[in-house]
Order: C-alpha cells, then structure tokens, then sequence
C-alpha cells in the first residue's frame, strides 16, 4: 500500500492528488465534496463504509499510477479561468433547462405524486443559491485572487481572502445539503417506472448536474482556495 494513503488523510487531499479516487469515494458513499476536510477514517465512519475496503480500492488505483493532473499545476488565473468556462457556464447553461423540466412535472404530475411539488421546490433553491454565488466569486473573490497571485494590490472590502473563501465555503455546504435533499427525493435520481420522458430526462440531468457541482467545488475548495491562502499565509 502507498504511504500516501492512510486512514489519517483528508478526503479533500486525497481527492486534490488524484481526482480518480473521488469515483472510489462515490462507490462507498463518501462525501469528497462538502466533506473534503475530514479525515478518511471518519468519512467512512459516517458514510458506513468498511475502511479496509476503501484503502484496498484506493491502492489498486494507485498501482495504476497517478495521471498527469493538468488542472493542479495551472496557475490560479488559468485555473480560475477553467472553472468559469467550464463549470460556471455549465451551471448557467443548466440551470433554466432543470428548472423547465421541474415546471412541467408539476404540471403533469403534481397532484398525482407528492414528491413532485418538494423536487421543484429544492430544484428552485438550488438554483437560487448557486447564481448569485457564481456572481460572488466572479466579481469579488476571482479578481483579488488573481490580483493576489500576480502580487499586484486590490481594494477589497473584506479583509483578509480567508473571509469570502470561508463564506464561498459555506455557500458550497448548503448547495451539498439541497443536493442530499434531492437524492433523498429522488431516490438517488432513479425514475419510477411510470415516469413521463420529461421526468425521466429531468433526472438524468440532475445527476450530470450533481457529478459537475462535485468536480466544480472539489477545484475550488481542494485546490484553488488553499494556493490562494498560502499565498497570504
């Protein structure tokens, strides 16, 4: 076994030296995303996984050997500029179609099957948390860590960086808390048989959905907010 990996390790990091291994912590259930900053032995304890499982299938990984990670060794501009053109865009791009599909399931179905109406609801949430979070870190946080990172000064109004890091921190939390809500909902995004085409297609796409807000924080939280940090510590 690598000693890189061991029951003492963070989520978040193991995740940041390899994204592989955050499809062996979906496998077993582990929050790589919200939860990055936990320790892997306590990550299995509240996710009920075995933990020698999990560092046998971490290790097979690691025996494959570690891809070349581009995205880790981008600088933060050219990393901020990938997450806005990739994810960013992606949320933007998505967020209208889900919120359609969520209308026209409460048309159809709403009276019908009560989990309809809750889905919209969450759907509509969600989509109200993350638009102006997009705005937050484009306008406030983007610029002063780009700014940081080509040591140039930047007026900010709040303070040290850690301060929106840890509210853009907060925000990415409650986006994971809407998300455990709709799998509840959703029963891990599995349409019932009887479910419409428009039904289906909208849970489908909340799963993409739910896989890219994954990926989008895991950059920010795992990798861009801690290089902005140490460039201030």
């Amino acid at each position: 076994m690598s000693a890189q990996i061991s029951l003492e390790r963070r989520v978040g990091e193991l995740v940041a030296e390899d994204f592989r291994n955050a499809h062996v912590f979906s496998r077993f259930g582990i929050d790589f995303c919200c939860g990055g900053g936990r320790s892997l032995a306590s990550a299995c304890e509240r996710a009920g996984a075995e933990p020698t499982e999990v560092l046998h299938a971490l290790s097979q990984l690691a025996a494959e050997g570690t891809p070349d990670d581009a995205l880790a060794k981008l600088p933060l501009g050219e990393l901020i500029e990938h997450i806005e053109a990739t994810h960013h865009k992606y949320i933007r791009d998505t967020a209208p179609l889900l919120l359609e599909y969520a209308q026209k399931m409460v048309r159809a179905h709403g009276e019908h099957y009560e989990e309809i109406k809750p889905l919209a609801g969450w759907i509509r949430a969600l989509m109200d948390d993350l638009l102006p979070h997009l705005q937050k870190e484009e306008q406030i946080l983007f610029p002063a860590i780009r700014a940081l990172s080509q040591g140039q000064e930047f007026n900010a109004c709040f303070g040290h960086i850690g301060n929106p890091i840890r509210a853009m921190e907060y925000e990415h939390n409650e986006a994971g808390q809407i998300l455990a809500k709709l799998q509840q909902l959703t029963n891990h995004y599995q349409a019932p048989e009887h479910a419409c085409t428009t039904w289906r297609v909208c849970y489908a796409t909340l799963a993409e959905f739910e896989a890219d807000l994954h990926r989008h924080i895991h950059l920010e939280n795992n990798l861009l907010f801690p290089k902005a940090l140490a460039l201030v510590d």
